[in-house]
């Protein structure tokens, strides 16, 4: 994800607006942006990867 948000040009209006529909603090330069959508985005996969292992890990289980 980082890779992608470095390479990608985004004006500092489009990064809060992103901030805004996501419950993120708006208030920084565009580097404190950038990082803080990268911190979201690893935080999300991160959590998608444990919730993707419960699941698996449920079906795993067997009742005796």
């Amino acid at each position: 994800m980082k890779e992608k948000l470095e390479h990608h040009h985004c004006l500092k209006f489009e990064l809060i607006e992103f901030c805004k529909k996501n419950e993120l603090c708006t208030q920084g330069n565009k580097i404190q942006l950038k990082e803080r959508i990268e911190a979201f985005f690893y935080k999300r996969e991160k959590n998608e990867r444990s919730n993707a292992l419960l699941k698996n890990k449920r079906r795993t289980i067997k009742k005796i």
